[in-house]
Parts: C-alpha cells; sequence; structure tokens
C-alpha cells in the first residue's frame, strides 16, 4: 500500500511538471503539423510578446519609462473604485486580459483540425504525447526511474538507462534480466 501511495506521488508530481511546463511553454509552441517542438525559440517569442506589448513608439527598442507607462495605464483601466490600487478581482480583471491571447493560442494548439472546437482526443494528445516523450524506459508509466540523468556530459538523445549504443541492435551494456 505504502509504495502504491509513492508511485502515484511520483507520478501526480512528474504530470503536474510536465503540466507547468506545458502550460508555460505551449503558446505559439506548436510546429506546422500542431505537434510540440522539442526546444525551440521560447525564449525569443517571450521576448518578442515583451517587445510587441511594451514598445509603445514601435522603434524596436522597450525604455522603463514605456513600461511604467503600460503599467500605470492598466491600473488605471482596472482600478475601477480609482483607490490608486487594485483589489484582487480588479486585478483578476487585468490578469484575464493579458491572459486572453495565451489561452486563444493554446486553444489552436489543442484544436488541430482547425474547426473551432477541441474534441476529447485533441485535448488528450499533447499531454500523452509527452508522457510517451519522457517515458524513457518504455513501461508506458511516468516514475522516478523516467528522469533526466543529470551531471554535465549527459547524453542529449536519453535512451533507455542502461542502453549506451544508439543503433538499437539492443546488445550493448545493456544488463540481461532474464
Amino acid at each position: 500500500m505504502r509504495k502504491s501511495v509513492a508511485t502515484i506521488a511520483v507520478g501526480l508530481a512528474v504530470l503536474t511538471g510536465i503540466g507547468v511546463a506545458l502550460g508555460s511553454a505551449v503558446a505559439g509552441d506548436s510546429d506546422r503539423q500542431g505537434g510540440f517542438r522539442h526546444g525551440g525559440d521560447r525564449m525569443s517569442e517571450k521576448i518578442s510578446a515583451f517587445v510587441e506589448r511594451y514598445d509603445a513608439d514601435k522603434d524596436g527598442r522597450i525604455t522603463q519609462q514605456e513600461i511604467d507607462q503600460n503599467r500605470a495605464a492598466w491600473i488605471a483601466e482596472f482600478d475601477t473604485d480609482k483607490d490608486h490600487g487594485l483589489t484582487l478581482k480588479e486585478f483578476e480583471a487585468l490578469w484575464l486580459k493579458a491572459r486572453h491571447l495565451e489561452m486563444v493560442r493554446v486553444f489552436q494548439l489543442f484544436d488541430r483540425d482547425g474547426d473551432g472546437k477541441v474534441t476529447l482526443e485533441e485535448y488528450q494528445r499533447p499531454l500523452a504525447e509527452m508522457v510517451e516523450e519522457h517515458d524513457r524506459n518504455g513501461d508506458g508509466v511516468l516514475s522516478k526511474e523516467d528522469r533526466p540523468r543529470q551531471g554535465p556530459h549527459r547524453p542529449r538523445d536519453m535512451g533507455h538507462e542502461h542502453d549506451d549504443h544508439r543503433d538499437g541492435d539492443n546488445q550493448g551494456s545493456r544488463q540481461n534480466d532474464g
């Protein structure tokens, strides 16, 4: 029983981590076929979105003054009681407006066929792909054994833990279990 609870906890932790990574990286992170890119230009996309939001004079540069003016304008827009601060309810409205575009992009990512609705299969597919990608030992379960190896010289192809070859012949240094 104790081992089962630990296994479930590890699985939930891995899925939570994947969900957080997915949620923070998914907007604009798909390739032309609607799949997830591995790596990619996330930082470049975030910088572009930052410049688009704050570069008021559209000169390709952002000054602290432009950032401050943008923030002041947003506070003024959502400070409905005009007390020069945001209540949680007022901040919620600001947050929802700021995240609306991201939400639309995520919706479009899930809606792979572009029909304007997300089916159960479309909704399940991205996390199923991530489970498949991160299930390094191929047992169909995410667990601590699937965590990337630590160290400065870790190979890019993580493969099986004891599988040091890359040619697929299943001989190399793999132990015989049976």
